[in-house]
Formats: C-alpha cells, structure tokens, sequence
C-alpha cells in the first residue's frame, strides 16, 4: 500500500494533491445534500462551467407534521411533531474536457438517508416555525473510466487512492423553517423560509489519501400556490398549482455545485384525496425545472402530498 501512495503522489503536480482532495470533498458534499436531504430536489442535473457532468438523483422521502395540531396551553399556542425521511441514489458522471484528464470519465454513484424530526409551532392560523434536526449517512463509490494515455496513467498509479475508492459519510442537519399561507377564495398560498446547516465528516474511506470534513448552508425561499379547478375526475376534485423558490448555496456545497443559488419552478396537476383515502391531501403528477449559475436540470414525477 506505501508504494500505491507513493506513486500516486508522485504523478501528481505539488500541491494538487491537496487541490484534488478539496475538489473531491466539496462535490461529495454537495452531493449528498442533494441526494440525501428531503428538502433538494431529485431529478436530472447538468453541470456546464468548466468540466461537463451530468446527475441523476432518484429520491423517495419527505417531511411533515404527523398529527393534527394540539394546545400547548400557552397564549393560545399549538404544536404537533415532525417527522423527516429521505432516501436517495444518485448516479454523477464527470466527463473532462479540458486539463491533464481530458478525455476521461470520473464516475461516481451515491446512497444516502435521512432521518430525524422536530416540532411544529403554530403561532396562529397563518404562521408556524418549525425546528427540525436530521443526520444523514452517505456512501460513495468512485470508478475511473481511462480512455487515453494520461487516464491509463492515473489508472495504473492511482487506483485505490485517487481513484477507484469508497468513502462513507455522516452529516448533521439541523435546520429551522418558517411558513406563513393565507387564502384568496378557495386558492391557498402558502410561502415558506427554510435555512438548513450542514456539518459532513467522512468516518471511513478505502482512500488513505481521501477524507472529507466541511460545512456548508442553504436557505430556501418558496412561494406555493393551490388552485381548486372545480372539475371532478373519478369523483375527486382536480386541482393545479405549483411553486417557485430560490435557494442560495453557502460553504462547501456552493464550490461542488459551482453556483451559489439555485432557482426551482414546478408546475403540478393533482386530484383532491382529503377526507377519502387515509391522511391524503391529493395525489397526481408534478414537473420542475431548476437552473443555477452553471447548471440547469429537470424532473418528473408523482406528487403527493398528506394532511394529519
């Protein structure tokens, strides 16, 4: 294994180790915050500023209030707990164009899952803030794809270290959201804050040259809208709506993205469930399209939505 380090260390430029390690944690990082938190979106994700890669992030997960709203016997406020969950795969394909590797492929394929919880404090019948905390464990796994002399090179001298590696995570995530929704006939607009602080540490890595230890932060501005159509389908109610947001990007995960912001615009057409199947809110089929500084991506997909 010391002759392995050696040689990896010795094709690469001084200081380029260190480089390559930084580079590496920051888009494991912000891969697992979209991967592994409920809040992200999944979906397909195109990278253009400097090297192109592509992600795909399949995600099953949410967060909510688990039961209806009880008194807390305090100036007239209520609370119910929260629950959060979220597993994702996401599947990065890192293609460079340009440098030393040019030509090559760096592939890497990610597990992550959330879990925790929290309280939702209704203030009144319009606001409520919600203090939430989460861990989130994340595996990767790094495959190099060589398809010239210089990648044959890194493959012969680097594998195990610098590429072709595994690397398991852990992050905490404590977060706080505030959310305010009024009505305007029978439309229901609901705007929500959320900031989020994530701490990552690496625990375990096949890499001897490879850990991971960073914070980064987001904070999500979403306006949501609701519009009962008054058509039934099936016997249930169709509505449509969907939401805008802007998230900004801090720490860490701003420099694995290459962007600091992120904007989401969806778009929704759901049927009406409340009162008939279990705590249901509506059920039916959702699109969104997000674009940042120097990515842009889309999704599809079922949206479902419950009510306690």
């Amino acid at each position: 294994m010391g002759g392995g380090i050696a040689s990896a260390q010795s094709i690469l430029p001084p200081g380029a180790l260190n480089q390559f390690n930084q580079a590496v944690g920051s888009r494991i990082e912000a891969v697992n915050i979209l991967g592994g938190d409920y809040a992200a979106a999944g979906g397909f994700y195109t990278f253009s500023g400097g090297d192109h890669a592509d992600l795909n992030i399949t995600k099953l997960g949410g967060s909510g209030a688990v039961t209806s709203p009880m008194p807390l016997d305090l100036w007239g406020l209520s609370w119910a707990p929260i629950l959060q969950g979220n597993l994702g795969i996401v599947s990065a394909q890192n293609t460079y164009k340009s440098g030393f590797l040019a030509g090559n492929q760096m592939n890497y394929d990610t597990l992550a899952v959330e879990a925790g919880g929290g309280a939702a404090l209704y203030i009144n019948d319009h606001l409520s803030l919600s203090p939430t905390i989460s861990g989130i464990y994340g595996s990767v796994e790094n495959k190099f794809s060589p398809h010239n002399a210089n990648g044959a090179l890194l493959e012969s001298f680097g594998h195990g270290t610098v590429v072709d590696w595994t690397m398991d995570t852990w992050s905490a995530v404590p977060s706080l959201a505030a959310d305010y929704q009024w009505m305007w006939g029978r439309t229901t607009f609901d705007f929500s804050s959320t900031y989020s602080f994530f701490h990552t540490d690496s625990f375990e890595s096949t890499s001897p040259l490879l850990s991971l230890k960073g914070d980064s932060s987001t904070w999500a501005n979403k306006l949501d809208v609701d519009v009962p159509l008054g058509w039934t389908v099936l016997g249930h109610e169709l509505h449509t709506g969907g939401f805008l947001s802007r998230t900004e990007v801090f720490g860490d995960a701003a420099t694995g993205l290459n962007t600091e912001y992120v904007y989401t615009a969806n778009a929704r057409v759901v049927l009406d469930f409340l009162g008939k199947l279990w705590k249901v809110k509506w059920l039916g089929l959702g699109a969104s399209y997000y674009w940042g500084k120097d990515l842009s991506g889309w999704a599809v997909g079922a949206d479902v939505r419950f009510k306690f």
